[in-house]
Formats: C-alpha cells, structure tokens, sequence
C-alpha cells in the first residue's frame, strides 16, 4: 500500500497544469464533486492533533466555447472558503477528458496531492467518483494555509467518504 501511495503521488504532483479537452456533449455544463473528509489536524506549531471534519467541492463549468472553468471550496464548522478559480490549462490543477472519464489531478498542501476520477454516462447527465488524497511518504505531514483560518496548518491523516458527483445544464458559477 505505502509504495502505491508513492507512485500515486508522484505521478500527482506535475510541475504544470496540463488539459484535454472535454467532449462537445459537455458543453454549457457544469460537473460538481463533493466530498466529506475526517482528518487529524493541529495548527503548525501546537503539540495537540484534533479531529476535523469537513465538506470539499471541486465545481467545473465548461464554457460553450471548450474552456474549462474551476474552483474549490471547503466547509467546516469553523467556517468557508474557496481556493482561487482557475481554467483549465493554466493553473495547478491539472483537468483531462479522455471520452467521457474526467481525470483532476491537484496538489494539497507541501506534501501531498489530490486524485479525481469522474465517470460520465453515457447521456452526459449523471456521474460517479472517485476521490483519493495522497502523500510524499508515510507519516509526512502536510501542511498548508487555511482558507478558514488564515493559519498555517499541518495534516496528519485524513479520510475521504461521502463523494457525489453530479452534472446539470449552465454555469454552476453564474448568479
């Protein structure tokens, strides 16, 4: 498990963003994956780990014209936040269409990486996920700013579960 978790990290952390493009049946939609995740957490520099748990959104809207617009979000009982939008192709996640498989590829945090794989059906209208969270090594601490907090903080371990995965017409980003 401890070398999978290496490669599949390695093969996470790209020096740059990289797309495919998504099919034309795509096109005007929006795709959302959502995730619950459990992780043992402190802020950088206290002794005690503490348990946090919270939901994280990836929305992508893709544009009548092929672009691939993309943010993340993250909720807590705590608090909001959103990471930076970007589009495809010219930021740190990397987006790739290969059919109707939609493969997101980002880092998190200085030590670890998240993986994304999207299976669309067949009518463009429904999908299912996979979410995976991976680290340098075992034991490696990740460690990051909080969008919530404004802190930096360090990630011992995590959990995902709860992942949905949905498409529906328009710009999931439009008011």
């Amino acid at each position: 498990m401890l070398r999978s978790t290496i490669v599949l990290l390695s093969g996470l952390l790209l020096p740059q963003a990289a797309y495919a493009a998504p099919p034309k049946e795509l096109y005007g939609k929006s795709v959302s994956v959502t995730w619950t995740e459990t992780r043992e957490q402190r802020p950088a520099g206290e002794q005690a780990w503490r348990q946090v748990v919270g939901t994280v959104t990836l929305n992508m809207y893709v544009s009548e014209a092929g672009r691939v617009f993309n943010n993340v979000s993250y909720a807590t009982r705590r608090g909001s936040a959103e990471r930076q939008g970007e589009i495809a192709g010219s930021g740190k996640r990397s987006i790739n269409f290969n059919g109707r498989s939609l493969l997101v590829l980002m880092p998190y945090g200085s030590a670890g990486a998240t993986r994304i794989v999207a299976d669309i059906d067949a009518g463009f209208a429904s999908c299912s996920a996979q979410v995976t969270r991976a680290r340098e090594s075992e034991g490696a601490i990740i460690r990051f700013k909080s969008g919530i907090t404004n802190n930096i903080v360090e990630i011992k371990s995590n959990q995902v579960g709860g992942i949905s995965c949905s498409i529906r017409a328009g710009n999931v980003f439009a008011n």
